[in-house]
């Protein structure tokens, strides 16, 4: 989230200046994934609510500046400006090649997923949000978000895992700085699996949640923040998560890499943590983790994370 603190911040330093830190992780990856939660723009007017976000349409180059080349547009914040900003958001992605899902002009257009070629394999990505309002939900006449129903959302997966090699699901859900997932998300990342997704990656609770392997796919139930435009006390510290697809097959390696992303110290810049930092943090993830796989979790003191088959 670019906007409020962090917008001057990124034009005063450049647009490469909050991946200074994690270079060294993520310029390598053929995916670099994040939930976008404000929209760019200059147009549209501000939606009734507590906090709406809207950012400067230059800094769109901050995300391919740090490699970002996957996004979500599904969630409470996409359509603060409406569907003027909306729109301008999608042109500005396209410009800078960033591919995207989860909102649209109307619910056809927000369930349409986004599909990358990557080393001859077709990795397909579907993005929904849960979260209020639900003025920002999309219709099949109004723009907005894309709330999983039921009638389609499980057809949606199946039919693109027949298609593609990989299947992502992005969720904005759960409850802010809540350190558990709800039954729902519970429910409904299993449902998603059962269906076809490989791959399940959480957001919108700002601090991290547990992992969860079912099935041998993995689910990460919030990620906490990132490079997110606020000084909170709640959040300061989340993951990069690095998932390797094996070659010929859908097995996949995975390796939590903690940052530090309190901006009081950082300034919107994340660091990776080492030392006792890490260590704290990686107990957390495990005992968070075990409640979800049954004390079968496991963390490796570089990150790399299994399931002890019973």
């Amino acid at each position: 989230m670019l906007g409020s603190w962090a917008q001057q911040v990124m034009v005063d330093s450049g647009y490469a200046y909050p991946f200074g830190r994690i270079q060294a992780v993520t310029e390598g990856a053929d995916i670099f994934f994040t939930n976008l939660e404000a929209p760019f723009g200059k147009t549209g007017k501000p939606f009734d609510k507590k906090f709406t976000f809207q950012v400067k349409p230059d800094l769109v180059k901050v995300l391919s500046a740090g490699g970002i080349n996957l996004v979500s547009l599904a969630n409470n914040h996409t359509m603060d400006f409406g569907l003027p900003s909306l729109l301008e958001t999608q042109a500005l992605l396209e410009e800078q090649q960033i591919k995207y899902a989860g909102a649209g002009r109307n619910l056809l257009e927000a369930r349409r997923p986004a599909t990358m070629m990557v080393r001859g394999r077709k990795i397909g990505f579907l993005s929904y949000s849960l979260t209020f309002p639900e003025e920002f939900w999309a219709s099949d006449t109004s723009a907005g978000t894309c709330f999983p129903y039921a009638e389609f959302v499980f057809g949606d997966v199946a039919r693109l895992a027949q298609e593609s090699d990989f299947v992502i699901v992005s969720c904005h859900w759960g409850q802010e700085l809540l350190d558990r997932p709800k039954p729902y998300q519970i429910k409904l990342a299993h449902q998603l699996i059962d269906k076809g997704a490989d791959l399940v990656l959480g957001h919108h609770p700002h601090i991290i949640q547990g992992m969860e392997i079912y099935k041998e796919k993995l689910i990460a139930y919030s990620l906490g923040n990132f490079i997110f435009g606020s000084y909170s006390e709640s959040a300061r510290d989340s993951y990069l998560l690095k998932v390797t697809l094996l070659e010929g097959s859908k097995a996949t390696k995975a390796q939590v890499i903690p940052i530090s992303v309190y901006n009081k110290e950082v300034e919107f810049r994340p660091e990776v943590l080492s030392g006792a930092g890490k260590e704290s943090f990686f107990r957390k993830l495990k005992t968070l983790s075990s409640e979800l796989n049954n004390d079968s979790f496991v963390i490796s003191s570089e990150g790399y994370v299994t399931r002890i088959k019973s």
